[in-house]
């Protein structure tokens, strides 16, 4: 049987949460030198939604900032180390979603967190959120993206 490493083709992104995300954005751009342009927020500030994201892509690697707004994601804050920011989750672009499940299924590993039902169609892409009781506590979120350009590999 394919193990979940066998569907894995990148990073796909690092989440960081914040408690506050345009302070976070000010410390990005102070620390790496990176220019507003660079920076996708989703949705914009005047939008009234229980979490708010940045994107930017530095080096190969999309980084995602997540500032929860309400509950139940605000007590994720307090549950995160570095005083209340830190990584959340890592997020792999795989090949195949159904594939990769059913390795998993066969472990005992489940979908869970944001995405209990399983997988969830975004347009072209599929994201599924592992449910951190099955995986040694770690968030995991699996992408397949049919769209994402191919990683050249040495």
């Amino acid at each position: 049987m394919r193990e979940l490493q066998d569907y894995i083709v990148e990073i796909r992104h690092v989440g960081f949460v914040v408690p506050d995300l345009k302070a976070a954005l000010a410390d990005l751009q102070r620390v790496y030198g990176v220019a507003d342009s660079e920076i996708s927020i989703q949705p914009g500030y005047e939008v009234d939604t229980p979490t708010r994201f940045a994107l930017v892509t530095m080096g190969n690697t999309e980084y995602e900032y997540i500032e929860p707004l309400a509950e139940p994601y605000r007590s994720i804050i307090e549950s995160t180390a570095c005083g209340g920011a830190g990584i959340n989750h890592v997020a792999w672009r795989i090949s195949d979603m159904e594939g990769a499940m059913a390795a998993l299924a066969a472990k005992g590993i489940k979908p869970g967190y944001v995405t209990p039902d399983g997988p969830v169609a975004m347009g072209n892409r599929k994201m599924v959120y592992l449910d951190p009781a099955t995986t040694g506590n770690q968030l995991i979120e699996l992408i397949e993206d049919p769209d994402a350009p191919v990683v050249a590999r040495d």
